[in-house]
This record gives structure tokens, sequence and C-alpha cells, in this order.
């Protein structure tokens, strides 16, 4: 229980969930970091790993897996009782329908939650930087999407995503050590692949986080008949040294460190990389919003947390720059922000700030409003007609409104005295 919740009388804390396709940020309302950081899956008696983002679950077994998962996000690691605090939910862009009617139902029918808000995750990253604008560029596990906001409001047709993230990042380092990895034994050095074969994935992600980065635009890339850096790219990093579990050190090549991370930049096969996507995205706003979207770049996600990757990004955002495919986007100098809190959170903290504003208290769907109605109180952010306006008064009808979560909470009182001031952001 948080510290500042011993007051009597007051409102019980928020929780604030930001369900990822692999993790999961979980903790309270007005801290500046999630409690936990959890795997979005299940683990049955039988090893059976269930992702409960999963398409492929109907909706009685995704109602299964959600409440083992929520219950364990109660009980296990918040240690609370549900019944007693409001919700916010950072929910996927792509989230389908019947996972957010299923997690809903589960909240309000099997735990009693007081209220659910359900927000898009990636324009809450904004709220910490204390800027209602922003082109968002969040690096994934699986993938990595881009969204364009303006002014609160979300520009739809600027969200775009390309399969190139953390996975595609780990199996890259594992093809290169398959190829070349060599590990001493004794005074022997043997192939990696002939001792170990394929690698975990949490030994691939060990590898990643202690010892790759970004490098420098390789020189080749100038070339114009070179179309893909590849991995037969020079490179300045030394070689690193790698403990396995069985006592044996894994020879993590230079190439390896510097030069993996390429496969986000060569694309995927149909000329998308994850510099083309921001670009694109950019072309699809109105042309007197890019210039101030350009020079408002937010990088988040787990993804992105290399050493270098602004550098690189914007390195090649240049160079495409002159491309012919770019020629008519003019959009003036492009900088980046540095955000002071963790890029995987940014959005749960966005999250945080939000939920401790009691000036949204009616975007929640309260309990009793959801027993009267159904899942036909959700708000859906995606549509275009005004949304009810849920009510926590005992009298009057819910009205309605058409702005978004993030406006609303931006044009509150509490927002100009709560978030710091552009002007004291570091932008590069």
């Amino acid at each position: 229980m948080p510290l500042y919740e011993l007051g009597l009388g007051s409102e019980k804390i928020h929780v604030i969930i930001d369900i990822g396709s692999y993790h999961t940020k979980i903790g309270f309302a007005g801290e500046a970091s999630p409690r936990h950081i959890i795997p979005s899956y299940n683990v049955k008696r039988n090893n059976e790993v269930v992702n409960i983002c999963d398409p492929k679950l109907s909706k009685a077994e995704l109602a299964d897996e959600l409440i083992t998962f929520v219950h364990a996000i109660y009980f296990r690691y918040l240690l609370t009782n549900p019944k007693d605090r409001k919700v916010v939910i950072c929910e996927n862009f792509l989230q389908t329908e019947l996972f957010r009617e299923t997690l809903a139902e589960v909240l309000f029918k099997q735990f009693s939650v007081v209220g659910v808000m359900m927000t898009p995750a990636l324009p809450l990253s904004l709220i910490p930087l204390g800027t209602p604008t922003g082109l968002i560029v969040n690096v994934g596990y699986h993938d990595t999407s881009v969204i364009c906001v303006y002014e609160g409001m979300i520009i739809l047709q600027s969200y775009l995503t390309v399969e190139l993230g953390t996975h595609a990042h780990l199996m890259a380092i594992q093809r290169m050590i398959s190829e070349s990895g060599t590990v001493k034994v004794g005074s022997e050095m043997k192939k990696a692949s002939e001792l170990y074969g394929e690698l975990d994935l949490s030994v691939l992600e060990d590898i990643r986080a202690r010892t790759c980065f970004c490098g420098e635009r390789p020189a080749e890339l100038k070339d114009p008949a070179f179309t893909q850096s590849g991995v037969n790219t020079a490179h300045r990093a030394s070689d690193m040294s790698y403990p396995m579990s069985d006592g044996y050190h894994l020879l993590v090549s230079g190439k390896i460190r510097e030069r993996s991370v390429e496969v986000l930049y060569d694309g995927d096969g149909e000329d998308n990389s994850i510099a083309t996507l921001v670009l694109d995205s950019l072309l699809k706003c109105p042309i007197d919003c890019r210039v101030e979207l350009a020079g408002r770049i937010l990088v988040i996600g787990g993804g992105s947390m290399l050493a270098g990757f602004d550098h690189r990004l914007k390195q090649e955002l240049t160079a495409l720059l002159e491309h012919s495919r770019f020629s008519k986007l003019s959009p003036g100098k492009l900088k980046f922000y540095k955000p002071n809190y963790f890029r995987n959170t940014m959005s749960w903290t966005g999250g945080a700030i939000m939920g401790s504003v009691e000036h949204l208290h009616d975007r929640y769907v309260s309990r009793d409003f959801y027993n009267a109605k159904g899942s036909a109180t959700l708000p859906n952010w995606s549509s275009l007609a005004p949304q009810l306006k849920d009510s926590f008064q005992s009298t009057g009808t819910p009205t309605r409104r058409s702005s978004t979560p993030l406006r609303d909470f931006m044009s509150s009182p509490i927002s100009s005295t709560t978030l710091p001031p552009i002007s004291n952001l570091s932008l590069s």
C-alpha cells in the first residue's frame, strides 16, 4: 500500500495496468514507475504457456486465462483488494473488441472493481512530457508502431506498424551466433551451434541487454547500388565474453554487438523499416502539422533502450529524406525527446499520472453502470461518434463527449501545475 494512502476518508489509489503483447506493467496511480513488470502469459501445471493476447483464444478460453492473470495481479503482485479501487487499462491500438469486452467483464463480474477507464496506451506516453503534441515511435517486442498526436487529438490515419521489433533483433543475434559464434572450452574454441544449438530466448535477451548497441550508419549504405546492409558491414566494437550457465564463455563478436541491430533498418522485405515508418506516418498527417511533429519525436518501448538508438534512427531519417519516395516531405529539423523516465514504461507512467487526476473521474465506467448497461458502456476510442460520459453522480443522465482522455487531461487546470513545461524538456 502506498504510504500516502494511510489517510482516512480518502479514495483508494487507482490501479494502473498496461497490457503488452509480451510484458505487462502493473502498479498504482501517482507513482513514477510500475511496481512489477510481468510476462503477459500464464504457465499451466503441464508447463504449457498461454499468452493472454493470443487472438486464437475463444471467448471462454480468454475469460479463463484473464481470470487467472488478473487474480495474480491483485493477490500475488499488488496484494490489494480489487473491490476498493478503480482501474486504468492502457490498451493496445490493435486490441480486439473480444479482448476488451472480456477483460471488462472479468474485472466487473469476477473482481467487482469500482470502475474502469480504458484508454489508448501510446498517446499516454506524452503526458510525462507535458506536451499534447508528438510523433510517437513504439519499438515493441513483436512489432514497431508509429502514431502522431496533435494537440491531444490522435491522427488516426498516421498509425502504422511493421513487424520489426525486439524479437526480430533476437533472431538476428541467434542467426549470427549460429554462423560464427564460438565457445572457449578449456584451451580449445568450439562452435556455439555444436554445443548449444539454438539458445533460449531468455539467454538471447540477456546477451542483447548486456552487449549490443546501435552503431553508426554503415558507410557502404552511401553507395546507391547497395540496398541492404545485412550483417556483413564493418564494425568498431570489440569482442566480449559472455558467461554461460555451464561455466563456459561464449565469445560475442564485435560484429554481433554492433551490427545485429541492422535488421531493424534493413526492412521487412517490402521496403518498410522503422525509419520509413516514421516518414510514411508524417506523410499521412496534414501538411501544416508536419514540422511541429518532426520536431517532437518520442521513441519508447523496450526495443529502443539500446545505446545509440535515437542517434542511429536520426541518421536513417536524414538519409531517407534525400530519397525520391520522400522528396515532397519537408519536415524541418528532426528533434528527439530525452525523457526522464524509462522508455519501456512511458505509457504506464502516463496512465499513472492520468489515474491520479480527479478531473477525469467521469471517464470511468462504474460498476453499477456496467451491470445495468453491459459492454455497450465501454467507450470506443476509434469511433467518431460521441462517447457516453459515464457518471459516478447519483442523479442525472450521462452526457456525451467526443474528445479523448489525453485532450481532457491536457485541458484540465491540474495539468499546468503537475507537468513540466515544454521548455524544460531536452530535445536533440
